[in-house]
């Protein structure tokens, strides 16, 4: 938990000198207008008002989405990098000649616990995908054969059944893999 702090209080340090530099950068290149003493017109030098409106708003993107991305709105941004804890449920998943072999059926999970996901392919490489009862993915692991230990960490926040189904084509049997009610998360 600590290394992620840490990570993190770097990111956004480094952020913020990429910003005090773009910010230094826009200053020092701004120069003032000056008359010409021939026909009194301005010359304008340095940034026109529309390039820095521009610049204003990509830096404006750059640092809104990497202040989104990092924040615990994304929910995988709690567990993505290092695991809070050690999984309490651990599944293995075995994918072989266009079947998924699943350990239970279906396989319970509690709300809220880190789970971890280990899914193994002996033949070609077959894409394990959960999907929610209303057809959208929660979320999918390209899993790639042997000798590859194909892992997920993943922490369920609402109960119910999910599906189970590939997301990878890998051959004519590919629209068969599919498990309905694979998944039961209990609160």
């Amino acid at each position: 938990m600590l290394i992620q702090y840490v990570f993190e209080i770097f990111y956004l340090c480094l952020i913020g000198l990429i910003t005090i530099f773009i910010l230094a950068f826009f200053i020092l290149t701004r120069r003032p207008r000056k008359e010409t003493p021939r026909a009194m017109e301005t010359v304008h030098e340095g940034m026109e008002k529309k390039e820095r409106n521009w610049l204003y708003f990509l830096l404006a993107i750059v640092l809104i989405g990497n202040l989104v991305t990092l924040s615990p709105l994304i929910p995988s941004t709690n567990y993505a990098l290092w695991p809070q804890s050690t999984p309490s449920v651990t599944v293995t998943i075995q994918v072989d000649n266009y079947h998924f072999i699943m350990p239970a059926q279906p396989i319970k999970i509690p709300v809220g616990k880190v789970v971890k996901f280990t899914v193994l392919s002996h033949d070609v490489t077959y894409g394990f995908g959960v999907f929610r009862k209303d057809g959208t993915m929660v979320f999918q692991l390209q899993v790639i054969p042997v000798p590859y230990s194909n892992t997920l960490l993943w922490v369920f926040d609402e109960p119910g059944m999910y599906d189970v189904r590939s997301t990878e084509y890998s051959g004519p049997l590919n629209p068969q893999m599919y498990v309905p009610n694979a998944i039961l998360v209990e609160a």
